[in-house]
C-alpha cells in the first residue's frame, strides 16, 4: 500500500444531457453537442451513461457531436482499469453540408453551417431558412444567428439577412443575443487554448464576465498577441 486516500468525492450536481433518444432496437442514443476542447470528456460521458443507464434501465449508445472552430483534441475513450467508458466522437466538419441540407429536417438546416462546406454555402442556407414557415423559420433562422459565432461567419450570415430583409427581430432578441456572446467566448476560447495551450484560470474568468465588445476586440488581438496578456490584457 502507498498511501491512504481522501474519500470524500465532490457532490454529483444536476445535469442535462443534451439529446437522449429512444431507438428501435431498445437501447438509448445519446447526442452531446461540443462547442470546445474539453480534456475531462470522456469521464463526463462516463456519468451520463451510468446515470441514463440506471435511469432507464437500458443500454446506452453515445456520440459526441464537436462543432468548435479549433482542432478537435479530445480522448473518445478512458480507461480505469475494470471500468472502460467509449463513445464515438465526431467533428461535423466530417459530415457533409449537403447532405444535412438535403435531409429536409431543419435542425439538420442549421447545422450544415458547421459542417464540411457550410461556410461556403451560407447564401443558400440562408435563403432555405428563410423560405421555412411560422414557427419553424423562426428557430432555425435564430439558431443560424447563434451557430455563426463559431465559424466567424457572424458578418456574413447578417449581410444575407439583411438582403432578404430578416435581422431586426433576431439581432434584437435578448436570448438570442446571449446566445451569440456564449458562441464567441467558446470561439475565442477555442483559438486562445490553439495557441497558448492550457489555460489558467484567470482567463475564464475574465472570458465570463467580458462584454461583447471586449470578445470582438480580443478575437483581432490574438492575430498578432505573443502571450495570453498582450491578447486580453494584464491580470
Amino acid at each position: 500500500m502507498r498511501e491512504v486516500l481522501n474519500v470524500e468525492l465532490a457532490r454529483v450536481e444536476e445535469r442535462r444531457a443534451d439529446l437522449v433518444l429512444l431507438l428501435a432496437d431498445g437501447t438509448l442514443l445519446h447526442i452531446e453537442f461540443q462547442s470546445g476542447n474539453d480534456k475531462d470528456m470522456a469521464y463526463r460521458e462516463g456519468i451520463y451513461c451510468l446515470l441514463l443507464g440506471q435511469k432507464y434501465r437500458r443500454k446506452v449508445r453515445q456520440v459526441v457531436l464537436y462543432v468548435g472552430h479549433a482542432k478537435m483534441r479530445m480522448d473518445d475513450h478512458v480507461d480505469m482499469g475494470e471500468t472502460r467508458c467509449a463513445y464515438t466522437l465526431m467533428d461535423i466538419r466530417q459530415i457533409d453540408a449537403g447532405k444535412l441540407m438535403a435531409s429536409g429536417r431543419p435542425g439538420d438546416l442549421a447545422l450544415s453551417m458547421l459542417a464540411g462546406g457550410g461556410a461556403e454555402r451560407v447564401p443558400e442556407i440562408a435563403r432555405l431558412a428563410n423560405q421555412l414557415k411560422g414557427a419553424e423559420r423562426q428557430r432555425v433562422l435564430s439558431q443560424l444567428v447563434v451557430l455563426s459565432g463559431l465559424r466567424q461567419l457572424a458578418g456574413r450570415l447578417r449581410m444575407e439577412l439583411t438582403a432578404m430583409g430578416s435581422t431586426t427581430d433576431f439581432y434584437k432578441n435578448e436570448f438570442v443575443v446571449e446566445a451569440m456572446r456564449h458562441a464567441n467566448v467558446s470561439l475565442l476560447r477555442g483559438q486562445l487554448d490553439n495557441k497558448f495551450g492550457k489555460l489558467p484560470k484567470w482567463v475564464d474568468a475574465r472570458l465570463r464576465d467580458a462584454t461583447p465588445a471586449q470578445i470582438e476586440r480580443w478575437s483581432i488581438k490574438i492575430l498578432t498577441a505573443d502571450t495570453l496578456e498582450a491578447a486580453l490584457g494584464k491580470r
